[in-house]
């Protein structure tokens, strides 16, 4: 659910690494999720042909009130947008908004706008253990019914997939994505740990 690639300034990974490396750890689908770009789009072409993974383009969105995870029409989607208008344009557009690692301590979201978000990142792949519990504690306490996915945040081969989202129905499109992610059909895991 939140994969970063050489168009992200934080890594270098290459698609092609990074799809061979998904498929021999057993992943059926990744969501590469750039910081801000979309640019990744021209190099995905023909690979899930080749490899049989399923890949879907989304996108890390960077506001002042935190890091989100956008799926849906990110090609189109303008810079600069606070959480709250981003999160409006998105569902107008028929994408999801989901907040990534909002309790991390360098990159917090703003918890005071977290309830309006219908799912959020609980497991994050780079967070230190302390602050996917402090998530865990603020959805027991103020999260209503909020779903919850994990992400490895993999910005290196050797975190692909340590922590995943498990659907229970197949995902062969972004719309099938965007559907279940707001089904709760799903639930988030560690693969392994570091």
């Amino acid at each position: 659910m939140h994969i970063h690639t050489r168009f992200s300034p934080c890594s270098g990974m290459r698609i092609k690494h990074l799809v061979r490396v998904a498929k021999e750890r057993g992943l059926n689908g990744i969501c590469i999720t750039d910081h801000d770009t979309t640019a990744s789009r021209s190099a995905l072409q023909n690979i899930y042909d080749e490899t049989g993974i399923c890949i879907f383009l989304g996108i890390e969105y960077t506001t002042q009130q935190g890091d989100f995870l956008v799926f849906g029409p990110t090609e189109y989607i303008s810079r600069g947008m606070d959480a709250e208008r981003l999160l409006r344009w998105t569902e107008k557009e028929g994408g999801i908004v989901i907040p990534a690692h909002p309790f991390r301590k360098s990159r917090p979201a703003d918890t005071s706008i977290l309830n309006v978000f219908g799912v959020i990142e609980l497991l994050n792949g780079r967070n230190l253990p302390s602050e996917n519990e402090a998530c865990r504690a603020w959805l027991e306490h103020y999260g209503n019914g909020t779903l919850t996915i994990g992400g490895s945040d993999a910005h290196t081969p050797d975190e692909i997939g340590r922590v995943v989202t498990v659907f229970e129905k197949d995902i062969c499109s972004i719309e099938d994505l965007i559907r279940e992610l707001r089904s709760g059909h799903y639930s988030p895991q560690y693969l392994y740990s570091r």
